[in-house]
């Protein structure tokens, strides 16, 4: 199972070319956040793409994506925040992300569909890592 697992995300890693991806469903929507480089401190562009069921399946006609990205307060370091309101770019959205420094850091996603219905899918990375483990939350 570890062998399979591991394959995955070496192909998912290498097929993507190195940048950042993370997928997961929340009710009948299917998240996914890439970057086409890999996360780094300060500046990053991150794609979000809303399919209804699965990755492919209809694009869903939100009127509303924003994200939050933040890093709990811990000793000697204070609460970290990013968030945007992204902007709808053909079939996907964009948003920009500051990361103040290295480490696993959470987001959530704010999605309002087409129909006023609202989702929010929720996950985490280590900054500066290649790919995620594709985990589906």
């Amino acid at each position: 199972m570890k062998k399979i697992l591991l394959s995955t995300v070496l192909l998912s890693s290498l097929s993507f070319g190195g940048g950042f991806m993370d997928m997961g469903t929340s009710g009948d929507i299917h998240v996914m956040l890439s970057s086409d480089k890999v996360l780094s401190e300060g500046p990053n562009k991150i794609k979000v793409e809303l399919n209804r069921g699965e990755h492919g399946g209809a694009v869903v006609a939100a009127k509303d994506v924003r994200v939050k990205f933040f890093m709990p307060e811990m000793p000697g370091m204070p609460y970290m925040e990013s968030k945007d309101i992204c902007k709808k770019i053909d079939k996907h959205f964009e948003c920009n992300a500051n990361f103040g420094m290295s480490g696993t850091w959470q987001y959530q996603v704010f999605i309002k569909d087409e129909n006023n219905k609202d989702y929010k899918y929720k996950g985490s990375f280590n900054l500066g890592q290649a790919s995620s483990s594709h985990n589906h939350h």
